[in-house]
């Protein structure tokens, strides 16, 4: 009977320790694919800051690109706006410093009108105000005939000619009455 215990204590030994190795077999092989899997993972996660890291260098670049073109695109605004001052500064003097500028027309309705300035709302400038500086020299007409700066009146529809002093200031030269407002004497409305 000994024997026999002997026997079962053996076998039960042998069977804990192949138990024990078979689940010491089974957590190794947990382990390594656990390790295999954080491989995995690190590079992966390696790759997408990479891939991140690419893509932000590239876009980065793009950014650069389109500064230098935005500054191009300024330089050559400035170029040109220095040569359409330069244009205009020799239409002005025609180089020699005497005044013989570029005459503008302009057509609108009379805003206001003083003994030196007229303010004219301008519908093909979004009916925007220009203000002119008036002097004798200004040449009044209404129906093909003078007339004095001082018959017109607001709301007046007019077509004016102007030139631009040295001082940047629009000068009146000549003004035409389109159309009369109703505000004008011995009007009748209708």
């Amino acid at each position: 009977m000994r024997k026999l215990m002997m026997a079962v204590v053996a076998v039960t030994g042998l069977g804990l320790v192949t138990g024990c190795q078979d689940k010491k077999a089974a957590v190794q092989e947990q382990r390594q694919e656990v390790a295999e899997a954080q491989r995995e993972a690190a590079q992966t996660t390696a790759e997408v800051q990479r891939d991140a890291a690419k893509e932000q260098a590239e876009a980065q670049q793009d950014v650069r690109e389109e500064q230098r073109e935005l500054a191009e695109l300024e330089r050559e605004q400035s170029r040109e706006q220095l040569n359409d001052q330069s244009n205009l500064n020799d239409d002005a003097t025609g180089g020699s410093g005497m005044t013989h500028a570029r005459t503008e027309e302009v057509e609108g309705t009379i805003q206001s009108a003083s003994g030196n300035s007229l303010a004219l709302i301008v519908p093909d400038k979004n009916n925007q105000i220009l203000r002119f500086q008036t002097n004798a020299q200004v040449q009044v007409m209404r129906d093909d005939k003078p007339v004095a700066l001082t018959d017109l009146k607001a709301g007046d529809e007019v077509r004016a000619s102007y030139m631009m002093d040295p001082a940047g200031k629009m000068v009146l030269k000549s003004i035409e009455v389109e159309k009369e407002s109703a505000q004008h004497p011995g009007k009748q409305k209708k």
